[in-house]
């Protein structure tokens, strides 16, 4: 039976996890992984080319040999091992699995908030400290989007929770309680 990447990538992001914070080298570790995350991201076939069994060995030995002289210790191992077990095309997961540990560790939480206009950097910092102190996060990560659509007001997503504080929000709800 084979499984998913999803389930590898929870099983490697586990033992990574364990293994790197038994080393105090989680920061260390985490900047590494990022590092590798970035240049799969920026090639989206590595992975595929790196799993391809049609490809000479020495072929996707010469592809993979940057990444392990750009590594050290245990992250060289883990993508020795990941290569060796011809799971590439799972590393980026592998790394995204590992950075939910590390976030969930250091309380930090990823949000989108969106507005009919552009918010300063003062209405970003005041909207991220709010929302902290709202979902119990030392860090938020909050990115903004632009939407005219809302009219006014905020809405924010995070990890399937979201908080709409926006006037069309509000107009709809008044509207169904006026017709209902």
């Amino acid at each position: 039976m084979s499984l998913d990447k999803v389930t590898i990538a929870k099983r490697y992001s586990k033992a990574l996890f364990e293994l790197l914070d038994s080393q105090n080298q989680l920061d260390d570790g985490f900047q590494e992984l990022k590092q590798i995350r970035t240049v799969f991201q920026d090639n989206p076939q590595l992975g595929t080319v790196l799993t391809d069994k049609s490809l000479a060995p020495n072929e996707r030995q010469k592809l993979v040999q940057p990444l392990l002289d750009a590594t050290s210790g245990t992250i060289h191992n883990l993508v020795q091992m990941v290569y060796d077990y011809n799971r590439m095309d799972a590393m980026v997961e592998i790394v995204n699995q590992f950075q939910a540990r590390y976030d969930m560790l250091h309380q930090t939480v990823y949000a989108e908030a969106t507005t009919a206009v552009p918010l300063s950097d003062s209405e970003l910092d005041a909207l991220r400290d709010g929302y902290a102190g709202r979902v119990g996060a030392k860090t938020v990560v909050l990115s903004n989007r632009v939407d005219p659509s809302i009219i006014g007001g905020v809405v924010v997503q995070s990890d399937g929770t979201i908080l709409d504080g926006s006037i069309k929000t509000k107009i709809n709800r008044l509207r169904q309680t006026l017709l209902g």
